[in-house]
């Protein structure tokens, strides 16, 4: 549970703990057993005796009863500090492990609160209840939530201190602590549960804990998509049923079957800002392996569907297609078989090998010579009793998909882990390969063949004759059949269709032939053919047929509500003749779903094998033209088949598994997880500069601001390239270029925003159009084809500093100014900016408090910049996981922004161990995903009130000088600062902390808190439980503020002003978690100079003023005197982290003396694993 937990900050009203307390007893009673059969009797009475002392000390504390709690505490330092290691090491992981099952009790006491109380606050029930209690109308709500997007980038900064395998196993214990709490159990089922969550708590004692290698970039790509297997791809469709109920309920209307209320984004493998591990090829490799997770989750859903949906009832549409992709195959079936013949390739009429168009043997052909239409055929396999091609795997491959602590799911969708699918009667591929039957691409289906009426007693093969030529008789399909034409159509595919995967067509798809023709209204009149002369058709009136075939446009392509068009077709069943609709719709002894899907999993199967053979550096043997580039062309065939299923009387069937992929391609694309691409504003100049300099046009670093907007407009309108082929160039420039060609490459399909860290003016977003501009020329003038300047990726400026906050809205609308960038934006970007915001380095670099306030007035400069200039605003919000670096509750967060900067968009990065904590568990996710969609709706219905008056901006304005002035005092300005940070912190032996793939710095070798990035700067603070970089300042800032006179003034904006109350109840939280004698302690032993020490002493004395200063504020009587079960919680860990605290203390100083001990090394890792779980958060 991470530190802002959002149920903690939902009421002030008492909860009953008695559930969490028996879970964290079970689990605490599991543990104990492990340990006293792992660690002994003796040492584990040793673990007991610690636990109780400093539990005892804790309760004393909260008591009041100080003296006798620091004498406890004391004599618990000396014990544990003079503990032998090989005793301190099992000691510090037992502290660890008993945390991270609290933290699973937590959660699970989290879910079965929400489970309990059906109309719980921030639901989406109860917010759309209240706004139509407040006056809403259902047209204004439901407008409202359908035209929202929230989207999460996913980021792989390093606060996951935690490895994957025991990500896992915790997971796996939540799963097993929820089914212990059914009530329906019997006594022996409970027990079984009990067994398996023992036999998962020995196995996570038994596990090493330790990352033993830094993770690469590849490393934390797997994590997010593994993130997106387990938990997202569950979690997303169940969400957006609970959407759909409750708008259904209060509004009367339904999503739209390609609603996008979320989208997620990952940076991981894209972020390369003060990362040289992330080049250029890593970001191609993420890219593919991504790709081909997303065709092989997409190939199982729709293996999954193409068992479910055996019915033989269409719709025309469907009908229709079904005959086009027959069609299709018989032309390219013909083309293989002349190509066969001229190579002398022939199967042997007494059972040789057949070859099917893939280029795959199939063994030997049960009645002598099979045509390609067999079960040998590439097309349309049937799934079920086929064996699935097994692609070859490359051992560089298998390392980079399948990590051996992913899910047993990913591994088995590892393309070497391909194995044969089991008939799902039983019978395995190889006894289906000696049955005699034939397979037909319009039945989808094996065996004997039914009887059709239609076609009366004839042969397999002339009955597919018939079919295709009676369907397709006056279509443009059928001319190529014996015409000039078609010969040569059928001769120039020929060298295609022997590829491995052989899935090309004779120009388009056939489902694009479908589509297009079903927009010309082609397949309308194959459909009235099909009518026309029927024994059935003169049953139904011309009007009741165009009733069936006519369809709602918008609800049909999936972007309207789809309520009024279920309603039309279930209406048909009522009042048309049943019998005669049946006849309509049936094809009896065919199933035409099978068939569309068959033709489906072709392309994906295609699009796999596409990114297998990239992944491996080999050249493509699949065709580009035959992958999936667009979603619209797997959407397009499933949202038929959803809307025929509602015309046949199976919109029930509909609304279920296939209603949850369509709903999954709308959230996940085809790349599962969009890749930002991140790099430094310096690395663009840089680039530019090396420019320039060659082309004796001066040095682009020293010119001014409006010489470089001269400059780049120039260029932007200029048809010529700038950049020589053959300019020498630096590694770091050319890795600059080389990632703008590879995006060019890549394109928006893979690709999302490119985001500028430490952007300062308007020219540093020209520079990045500019460069991407020239790698578009490059890379259309090797392909030898038109540059699409319009497909360039969308540009986001990145405010992080105080300095660039308080210039963002001036340099937005000198940029909208630009009369180039204006009219891209609108050409390229639909009219629509997205811009930055940092609160990470922004509170490093002002404090807190001053970072907020600049925040906060950026965004009124940036939402007023848009507005006059008439563009569509995103705001992308960089928060960290703690207060320190922006993070909080999710509602809170989004509820404190200013007026009108939601607006229906929200974009947020999820980082490091907030991830895992907000998203890792489906029932978590939807929770998380349900919070962050009733936030931006009242953000944007509703917007928070902004300053009541202009005095509070003011003193707030005065507030933010002096926390700033106060801060910087310290970090800045003493003398001594970094170098106690250094002595009475971890901050070195973090490290060795294998938790990320970038360095802690941005720059190597400069030391001082500039370079520092804001993560380890967090996270060493933490460790010791002062926290510092949460608080500092903002004591002295409001004590100024009450001797001022506006103590009074303070209180009302407490009460009244969101943004200044959601700042002070996050500080008063990580108040609460500071510990001023564990802060102490670390001085004491580790700081040796007595100025230093003099400075922890005034630090200490700093916490305590802020303390007293906040509670003045808030007339809190203590800290979280408001969130008594927040601060019962806390109180339950404190047992636990206070032994690490006082273990940390000691291992650092013993590695201080003797760097090279190993075991120290872990004692010490471990200790912070240890300490970060009883925090609920690193960095």
């Amino acid at each position: 549970m991470p530190e802002g937990e959002d149920y903690a900050f939902e009421d002030h009203s008492e909860l009953n703990l008695q559930p969490l307390d028996d879970d964290c007893r079970l689990l605490g009673t599991l543990l104990d057993t492990c340990l006293k059969h792992e660690i002994g009797d003796a040492l584990f009475h040793k673990v007991e005796r610690v636990r109780a002392v400093s539990e005892c000390a804790t309760t004393l504390a909260s008591k009041g009863a100080t003296e006798a709690s620091a004498s406890l505490s004391e004599s618990l330092a000396n014990e544990l500090m003079a503990m032998d290691i090989d005793e301190a090491i099992p000691l510090t992981r037992a502290c660890g492990h008993y945390l991270n099952l609290t933290a699973i009790a937590e959660l699970q006491h989290r879910l079965r609160r929400n489970r309990n109380n059906p109309k719980r606050a921030k639901s989406c029930d109860e917010v759309f209840a209240r706004l139509r209690a407040e006056g809403m109308s259902s047209d204004q709500l439901y407008n409202a939530i359908v035209n929202q997007t929230v989207e999460i980038v996913l980021t792989a900064h390093p606060t996951q201190v935690n490895r994957r395998t025991t990500q896992h196993k915790h997971t796996k214990i939540a799963s097993l602590l929820q089914q212990h709490s059914r009530v329906d159990l019997t006594q022996p089922e409970r027990q079984l549960v009990l067994d398996d969550m023992m036999r998962e708590v020995m196995s996570l004692w038994q596990t090493d804990e330790l990352r033993r290698r830094k993770p690469t970039p590849l490393d934390e790509a797997r994590s997010g998509l593994h993130l997106l297997e387990q938990s997202l791809w569950t979690a997303v469709p169940a969400f957006m049923k609970q959407v759909s109920m409750a708008l259904k309920k209060h509004t009367g209307h339904d999503l739209p079957l390609n609603a996008q209320l979320f989208k997620y984004s990952s940076w991981m493998g894209g972020d390369r800002d003060g990362n040289p591990n992330v080049t250029s090829l890593v970001t191609a490799h993420v890219v593919y392996l991504a790709r081909w997770m997303a065709a092989d989750l997409y190939l199982k859903e729709i293996d999954a569907l193409h068992f479910e949906l055996s019915m033989n009832q269409c719709s025309a549409e469907v009908w229709a297609m079904c005959r086009a992709i027959a069609k299709s195959k018989e032309i390219k079936e013909a083309a293989m078989k002349e190509a066969m013949q001229k190579d002398a390739r022939g199967c042997s009429s007494d059972g040789g090998i057949a070859v099917s168009p893939t280029g795959m043997s199939h063994g030997p052909s049960p009645g002598g010579s099979r045509t390609s239409m067999d079960k040998g055929s590439s097309f349309a396999l049937p799934f079920y009793g086929d064996t699935v091609p097994q692609f070859g795997s490359s051992a560089a491959l298998q390392q980079m998909v399948v990590d051996p602590t992913a899910s047993p799911a990913l591994r088995a969708s590892s393309p070497s882990n391909r194995l044969s699918l089991s008939n799902m009667n039983g019978a395995s591929a190889s006894s289906q390969q000696n049955q005699q039957y034939s397979y037909d691409p319009v039945r989808g289906s094996s065996g004997g063949g039914a009887y059709d009426p239609n076609l009366g007693s004839l042969t397999r093969d002339s009955r597919m004759s018939a079919l295709n030529k009676e369907s397709f008789q006056g279509t443009h399909m059928s001319a190529i059949f014996g015409s000039p034409e078609g010969s040569k159509v059928i001769s120039s595919r020929v060298s295609m269709l022997t590829t491995p995967m052989g899935n090309s067509y004779p120009g388009r798809s056939p489902l694009e032939e479908a589509r297009e023709d079903l927009e010309m209204g082609s397949l309308q009149s194959m459909s009235d053919e099909m009518y026309k002369g029927s024994t059935f058709g003169g049953q139904l009136s011309q009007k009741q047929l165009l009733n069936v075939k006519s369809v709602d446009h918008a609800a049909s392509l999936g972007e309207a509500d789809p309520t009024p068009l279920r309603k039309s077709l279930l209406e048909q069943h009522t009042t048309m003749d049943s019998i005669a609709l049946h006849k309509l719709h049936e094809h009896p002894g065919f199933h035409p779903y099978r068939t569309v899907l068959g033709e489906v999993r072709e392309r994906l199967m295609a699009t796999r094998k596409y990114m297998e053979e990239m992944l491996e550096g080999k050249e493509p043997t699949v065709p580009t033209k035959i992958i999936y580039n667009d979603k619209e062309e797997l959407e397009i065939p499933l949202r038929m088949i959803y809307w025929s299923l509602y015309e046949c009387g199976g919109g029930m069937i509909a609304d279920g598994r296939l209603l949850d992929l369509i709903r999954r391609i709308s959230a996940f694309d085809l790349s599962l997880l969009k890749l930002d691409i991140r790099q430094e504003s310096t690395r663009h100049s840089e680039a530019l500069d090396a420019i320039t300099q060659y082309l004796g046009l001066g040095s682009y670093l020293e010119w001014e601001e409006e010489q470089r907007l001269a400059f780049l407009t120039t260029e932007l309108q200029g048809r010529r390239p700038l950049v020589p082929v053959d300019m020498p160039m630096s590694d770091e420039v050319k890795e600059v270029l080389d990632t703008f060609r590879m995006a060019a490459r890549l394109g928006r399909s893979s690709l999302g925003a490119y985001v500028i860290s430490m952007a300062k003016r308007a020219s540093d977003v020209l520079a990045v159009e500019l460069l991407q501009k020239e790698a578009a020329l490059q890379v259309a003038g090797q392909d030898g084809t038109v540059p699409n300047l319009r497909g360039t990726l969308r540009v986001a400026p990145l405010f992080e500093m105080l300095e660039d906050l308080e210039a963002g809205g001036a340099v937005l609308k000198r940029l909208l100014q630009n009369p180039w960038y204006r009219q891209h934006l609108k050409n390229a970007h639909g009219n629509h900016q997205e811009v930055m915001l940092g609160y990470s380095d922004s509170g490093k670099d002002a404090g807190r408090l001053a970072a907020n306030w600049a925040l906060y007035k950026c965004q009124e400069d940036l939402v007023r910049e848009a507005h006059e200039a008439d563009v569509k605003l995103t705001l992308f919000h960089g928060r960290g996981g703690t207060v320190g670096r922006g993070g909080g509750p999710t509602h809170l967060a989004i509820q404190s922004q200013p007026p009108g900067s939601v607006n229906g968009g929200f974009r947020i990065t999820e980082q490091g161990e907030m991830v895992q904590a907000k998203f890792g568990i489906p029932a978590v996710a939807e929770y998380t995903m349900e919070l962050y969609t009733t936030a931006v709706l009242i953000a944007t219905l509703r917007p928070p009130p902004p300053p009541r008056c202009e005095e509070w901006r003011t003193l707030m304005e005065q507030l933010s000088i002096n926390s700033c002035k106060a801060y910087r005092s310290v970090v800045v300005d003493h003398p001594h600062f970094i170098s106690y940070f250094q002595h009475a912190t971890p901050e070195a032996e973090l490290g060795n902390l294998n938790i990320g793939s970038r360095p802690s710095r941005r720059k190597a070798g400069i030391t001082g808190i500039s370079t520092l990035r804001a993560i380890p700067w967090i996270f060493a603070w933490t460790q010791t439980r002062l926290i510092l970089p949460s608080w500092l300042g903002i004591g002295e800032a409001l004590e100024q503020a009450v001797i001022d006179g506006h103590r009074d003034e303070l209180r009302k904006m407490y009460m009244e002003w969101p943004f200044f109350k959601s700042t002070i109840d996050l500080i008063e939280m990580i108040l609460a978690k500071c510990d001023e004698r564990i802060a102490a302690l670390y001085d004491e032993v580790l700081v040796t100079d007595e100025k230093e020490k003099l400075l922890g002493a005034e630090l200490r004395s700093k916490l305590g003023a802020t303390i007293r200063a906040l509670l003045d504020i808030t007339g809190h009587p203590q800290l979280l005197a408001n969130q008594s079960n927040l601060r019962k919680m806390l109180e339950m860990r404190n047992p636990y982290i206070e032994p690490l605290n006082i273990l940390q203390v000691e291992i650092i100083r013993r590695l201080r003396q003797n760097p090279d001990n190993q075991r120290l090394k872990d004692a010490m890792l471990i200790s912070i694993n240890g300490i970060a779980a009883g925090m609920r958060n690193t960095g």
